[in-house]
This record gives C-alpha cells, structure tokens and sequence, in this order.
C-alpha cells in the first residue's frame, strides 16, 4: 500500500526500512527523546519494526515509511494505531522525522492523507493523537492541524528510561473534518 501527495510518500513499513530508519536516530538521537520505545542499537529498530508489522498484520496497526520524493529517501516513520473498526476510531502518532523534513510541507502532507485515509477510506468517527507533555513542539505542530486539545492523561505510560510520562491528548471527530480537511488543504497550497 501505498498514499502518495506532492512532496511525501507513506508506504508500507517493511523490515526493509530498518537500516535507514536507524541511521537517521543514530545520526540525530535527539529525536528518540519522548518516543515510548527504546532505541539504543539497530536491533531496537528491527524489534520495533517488526512488531508493527505483527500488528499490521492483525489489522490493528497501519504503520508506514515516510520517503521525501524530492530526493526518494526514507526520513521517517508515522502511522495509525489502536484501530478499532467496531468504535471506528484509531490513533494517529509514533511520527518522527529526519531534520531535513522538519518545518517543511512533509508532516503537513503525511497528516493530511492519513487523516483523509482514517475519515473518508477507513469511515472514522475520531482520531485521537497523544504526545508527551513535555514535549511542546510537538503540541504546537498538533495544534496548527486543527485537533482540539482534550486533556492531560496522567501516569498515561512509564518509558523504556522509567520515566512515568504525562500525556497530552488531542483528536479531530468527524464533523470537525470538513474544516480541518479545507485548512490543510490550504496550507498545502501555500507550499506549492
């Protein structure tokens, strides 16, 4: 499978991917600071790889390689998680980017054809997005998508560090779609 828009590519993550995915962590480690999963050594990513493609495989996960098309190298990962056809709604995160993507049209890009994917393919009534709540950065990019701020879910998991985390919890319902659709929409017109 394969969700292609200007700039971004999602494609199906594949055991593949391991040895690029870990070289963008290895060379920029910062980025792994408020993941959940530990990532010290390529075995980490192959672990993590692989266990999202169990999950894939079970239909609760849809996880993807994010490719820049501009130079067709892999600069990250996003997915959605927890799907729930029964409740139709699903989770959309464990995203993380190479710098060199970072503050361009690929996040905007890669949320806006999972979003579109989640509501208008999968029939959706929520998707929620959690993120640490240290990390503001984060919230903020969040925020600009147009997902309203629900809460703070307290002790929401301990980390592979043992650090307890907090998280903050945004979703977008589908009423608010057709709004939310339109604003990225327009922002991705600004990047042309």
């Amino acid at each position: 499978m394969e969700i292609v828009y200007n700039r971004a590519k999602l494609q199906l993550l594949s055991i593949n991917d391991v040895r690029p995915l870990y070289a963008i962590i290895e060379k920029y480690p910062d980025i792994w600071t408020y993941l959940i999963a530990k990532m010290d050594c390529l075995e980490d990513m192959e672990r993590l790889v692989e266990e999202s493609i169990g999950k894939y495989k079970k239909g609760g996960d849809l996880p993807f390689t994010v490719i820049d098309q501009t130079t067709n190298e892999i600069v990250g990962t996003t997915r959605l998680y927890n799907i729930s056809k029964d409740c139709k709604t699903t989770e959309l995160g464990h995203t993380w980017y190479s710098p060199s993507v970072q503050r361009t049209s690929v996040n905007t890009e890669c949320k806006f054809m999972m979003l579109r994917y989640a509501f208008e393919e999968l029939g959706m009534l929520r998707v929620q997005i959690k993120t640490d709540a240290r990390n503001e950065k984060s919230q903020r990019a969040i925020e600009r998508l147009g997902a309203v701020k629900e809460g703070i879910m307290r002790n929401e998991r301990e980390l592979s560090n043992g650090y307890v985390r907090d998280a903050v919890v945004y979703s977008i319902i589908s009423e608010d779609w057709p709004s939310v659709k339109e604003k990225l929409e327009n922002k991705l017109i600004c990047y042309r």
